[in-house]
């Protein structure tokens, strides 16, 4: 195709009823006046749809980014990333706690009512036993509806949605928006809550820096919206990889990266993720969702200028209220340094990573189930996929209350046993303990009675100690320096925070 062609628009409706009521569904949870919206699409050239909204009470903000092969359902999107964020701080505000260590609170409520922080993946060093003191907020199992209590922190998505009350210690970890979701239905919202773990579980250790370069092979996709984005892309002259990163439950687990000859380190660095039964429909998402990262991160952290001819006039507020003294410094001086390099300096990096290509394999051969039926079928199906390997789903039901409310469901999603954050925050148990050991390109984790010097214990449970043959430990500083470079790749700023950094710099 060339340059100069315009790939046909796949048959989407402009106007899906459905959607419009989710929108409207959406807007009257969040306030309209409260909103403000915008299509971020100008800021590539590639054409598929993305949406940006912000919502701000006054007092906090949030936003949500949003894309698909239409307009509208690109901003049902942004729109639903909004509602959690703020179903999840409303749902959370003051909302009632239990203290207590784990042995106390398996005194009170018996082994199944409190989940064992080590199965939630802790950070490998932090200090932990049986016998610290938490805080704590209920969950409940999907399968039984039981109530089970979980480390407050690891409920939470953001900072500002912990307790007011802190352990003695400190919280264990930071707390993170995987497993956040939405629908506009209950089980619409666990489904994609519970996808978004097995998502980061099965891709954590075989993308970014640690990339196993298993591209797919293409041929034979048959889904019209994704031929269509993939057709925008090429058209824009990016060269677009698909990989393959686990197929654990049977499920494709796909992440798509690429970029074209003249991109700067934000394009060139866009990636998408997805994970479903079908692998049409994961594909789907990645190829979408990589094509509404090359905007995205644009408006994130690429120049205001650019931003500023796109938005509407009073964005000018939302951009001067940012303040990179409220982020996390390591990872907002990651992205400054990023933005600072040169091209000859970051290319090969990007190269010999993100764009590696070490093996071809057909997209074909990938396993999948026809996707059919409603969302309790899915949901279902993907649960009863992880209960069929021993894991457990539990869920804090964070959707508005009241007949208004109707229609709007949010969820946060714990997976004991699953691990998410293993790069970034050195979060680890059993499950990737195990993939690194088996991974013969790093020497990361060792099992034994002791550790080398400077290496970091893992918390694991009794059972796992005695699976694994011995007690794990990591290296940290080892991880640190493999991932240090691509650290963007993992955590990334405040919205337009490392541009405002960089201007301090340069004044």
């Amino acid at each position: 195709m060339s340059a100069d062609a315009v790939p046909t628009a796949p048959a989407v409706p402009a106007d899906d009823p459905a959607l419009a009521t989710a929108a409207a569904r959406f807007e009257a949870t969040l306030g309209r006046e409260s909103l403000l919206e915008f299509a971020l699409t100008p800021l590539d050239t590639v054409g598929v749809p993305v949406w940006s909204s912000w919502w701000s009470d006054g007092r906090s903000g949030t936003g949500g980014i949003g894309y698909g092969p239409s307009e509208q359902r690109a901003r049902v999107g942004a729109l639903g990333e909004c509602v959690e964020h703020v179903c999840a701080g409303r749902a959370l505000d003051g909302a009632p706690t239990e203290e207590g260590s784990l042995a106390e609170l398996r005194r009170r409520h018996g082994r199944e009512g409190v989940v064992d922080p080590r199965l939630l993946g802790l950070p490998a060093g932090v200090a932990f036993d049986d016998d610290t003191p938490l805080v704590w907020w209920p969950m409940t199992r999907l399968a039984d509806g039981a109530t089970v209590l979980a480390p407050a922190e690891l409920v939470a998505s953001a900072g500002s949605e912990l307790p007011a009350t802190r352990p003695p210690g400190g919280w264990l970890t930071t707390p993170v928006s995987n497993g956040l979701g939405a629908g506009s239905s209950l089980e619409q919202a666990l489904a994609h809550a519970v996808l978004e773990i097995v998502q980061r579980d099965g891709n954590g250790l075989s993308f970014r820096a640690f990339d196993t370069g298993q591209v797919l092979d293409l041929d034979g996709v048959t889904d019209p919206v994704t031929r269509w984005a993939l057709d925008r892309l090429r058209a824009a002259g990016v060269q677009v990889l698909a990989k393959i990163a686990s197929t654990d439950f049977g499920m494709a687990n796909i992440d798509v990266v690429g970029a074209a000859p003249d991109d700067d380190v934000l394009s060139a660095t866009a990636c998408g993720e997805a994970v479903h039964p079908d692998r049409e429909v994961a594909l789907r998402k990645a190829v979408l969702e990589f094509a509404n990262a090359r905007p995205r991160k644009q408006l994130m952290h690429g120049p205001l200028d650019a931003v500023r001819a796109i938005a509407p006039a009073h964005y000018e507020g939302v951009i001067t209220a940012m303040d990179p003294a409220g982020e996390e410094q390591r990872v907002l001086d990651a992205m400054v340094g990023w933005l600072s390099l040169a091209r000859e300096q970051w290319r090969p990096l990007v190269d010999a990573s993100v764009l590696r290509t070490d093996a071809v394999v057909p997209f074909t051969g990938l396993p999948t189930t026809t996707a059919d039926g409603d969302a309790a079928a899915h949901l279902a199906d993907v649960t009863g996929r992880l209960t069929a390997q021993g894991y457990d789903v539990l869920y804090r039901d964070l959707s508005p209350a009241g007949d208004d409310a109707a229609g709007v469901h949010a969820v946060k999603v714990l997976v004991p046993g699953l691990e998410v954050e293993t790069v970034a925050y050195h979060r680890i148990g059993e499950r990737n303990v195990r993939r690194l050991l088996d991974d013969p390109r790093h020497d990361l984790v060792v099992v034994g009675d002791r550790g080398p010097d400077g290496w970091a214990p893992v918390h694991l449970t009794d059972e796992a100690v005695e699976r694994l043959g011995g007690r794990a430990w990591l290296d940290v500083d080892g991880l640190d320096h493999l991932s240090a470079p691509l650290l963007p790749l993992y955590r990334e700023p405040s919205r337009h925070t490392a541009q405002q950094r960089l201007a301090e710099r340069d004044r």
